[in-house]
């Protein structure tokens, strides 16, 4: 009798969550957060232009641990003027958020100081 009670709870505690999940959805709100800067989508799943940020997206070759990620994020961070960065050795990729459209060649540069190489660079 207990296990069921515990069964129906649990039952009744997910339905809950999976409809707030879908109410908020269909509201448009995201379920990512406030900042896609940690999302696997990188901001794809939301309109262009919503947020005002330029996106600048780096491919990036040598990345082999979180310690790679942090060197990668403070030359970004203390070169420009960022709202976000994020960078994944298991991809290759850093996402960069910033109010106004970084300038590639300086990017490149700073990259090639950190001693990992640049492979390609996307903006939006």
């Amino acid at each position: 009798m207990g296990t069921a009670i515990v069964g129906l709870v649990l039952v009744a505690v997910v339905s809950a969550i999976i409809i707030s999940l879908v109410k908020s959805k269909k509201s448009g709100k995201s379920s990512c957060g406030p900042s896609c800067a940690h999302c696997a989508m990188g901001g794809k799943c939301h309109k262009e232009g919503k947020s005002g940020l330029h996106a600048t997206v780096l491919e990036i070759d040598g990345m082999m641990c979180s310690m790679c990620e942090s060197h990668i994020n403070e030359a970004i961070r203390n070169n420009f003027s960022v709202k976000s960065v994020k960078s994944s050795h298991k991809t290759g990729i850093t996402q960069i958020e910033s109010e106004e459209p970084l300038d590639e060649e300086r990017v490149r540069a700073v990259i090639k100081e950190t001693g990992y190489e640049l492979k390609n660079i996307s903006s939006s």
